[in-house]
């Protein structure tokens, strides 16, 4: 097969490349794209540096497969047009065709019953890093006891929002590394700005992923309510959600409440969770075991733990979940969709 990475020099494309070598995908021909500004830069892949070559539908010719992680717009610009002329298999990262109801939205191991009739030419979205690390978990308790909400609060890592987000963290710990304890009475208007955040990241917690709606809501946390309901093909489910984004470098943790139609308690949770696909569970309270971003960075799985019920039901349960955003919330899920694909050449 010929194999494109759309967006290869990203955080998102460049753990994508090694994740196919990592696991030894079936490919023939390799081909990394990328905006006008990238073009010409190399890759390493299979031993070799591959060279970059701009992003057009034409540079996309003879694909069977491409992943993709180059923004919504990029991708509203150029998918459509690569599907129609190349009959070309997208695995989109973007958030551009999660909603569209022709298009399945996919986390490998908790849907992949969304993937029946492909591979065809067509889009297949991933969704937000976010919403995968909560499925992982909710999926399997969803099957055994039927989900009926969820109070959602993420706490996401810089690296979320690309390699800016994770340099202007460490630059303005770097500026404020020697003044710790002015923090606790800090001079506000000498407090490090930057592009990425709206607030100050470093030694803070910012409650704005996305821009605010006219409901209040952020982008994120819209994404967050959304797509969890089309992944379990339960529209009825009711979810709100809260995202913040804290001084983390890698990894996504969010903290779930969920109720269910029938009573389920923690022991049943825990024996589902710890048989699920793309789970380990990390629930020991009473030796200290609970997951934690470090927990997941550069692992495959959501680490899930903090599981309890709640004071006064016996059909809700809060949890807790941690998962690298960039391989199993981005990267890996696409790669593993695309395995469920071709794994038969």
């Amino acid at each position: 097969m010929k194999v494109a990475v759309i967006g290869a020099t990203g955080a998102v494309g460049r753990e994508m490349t090694r994740i196919l070598e990592e696991r030894g995908f079936p490919l023939d021909a390799f081909v990394p794209l990328a905006s006008a500004r990238s073009a010409g830069r190399t890759v390493p892949f299979a031993g070799r540096e591959v060279e970059v070559r701009e992003l057009t539908v034409e540079a996309a010719a003879g694909v069977d497969v491409a992943f993709v992680s180059a923004g919504a717009s990029t991708s509203r610009a150029f998918l459509p047009e690569i599907v129609e002329a190349h009959g070309t298999v997208c695995i989109d990262n973007s958030s551009a065709f999660r909603m569209d109801p022709g298009c399945p939205l996919v986390v490998a191991d908790v849907n992949p019953e969304a993937l029946e009739g492909w591979p065809k030419p067509g889009i297949i979205a991933v969704p937000n890093c976010t919403t995968i690390t909560t499925v992982l978990p909710v999926g399997p308790l969803h099957r055994a006891a039927a989900v009926r909400s969820l109070v959602l609060s993420s706490y996401q890592a810089v690296s979320g929002a690309g390699q800016r987000g994770t340099r202007e963290l460490a630059e303005q710990i770097e500026k404020l590394g020697g003044q710790v304890e002015a923090l606790a009475h800090p001079d506000r208007d000498a407090l490090p700005t930057g592009d990425v955040f709206s607030r100050p990241i470093a030694f803070n917690v910012v409650a704005q992923i996305g821009d605010f709606e006219a409901d209040g809501f952020t982008g994120e946390e819209i994404k967050m309510m959304a797509e969890p309901k089309k992944i379990l093909s339960a529209p009825d489910i009711d979810v709100l959600a809260t995202s913040v984004r804290v001084p983390v470098v890698t990894g996504h943790a969010v903290s779930i409440l969920a109720t269910f139609a029938r009573p389920i308690d923690v022991a049943e949770a825990r024996s589902v969770l710890a048989s699920a696909p793309g789970v380990t569970l990390m629930d020991d309270p009473d030796a200290g075991v609970f997951p934690t971003p470090l927990d997941a960075a550069g692992r495959d799985d959501a680490y899930v733990g903090r599981i309890r019920g709640v004071p006064g039901r016996d059909d809700a349960l809060a949890l807790f979940s941690c998962a690298d955003n960039l391989r199993i919330g981005a990267a890996l899920d696409a790669v593993m969709i695309a395995e469920r694909l071709f794994s038969s050449r």
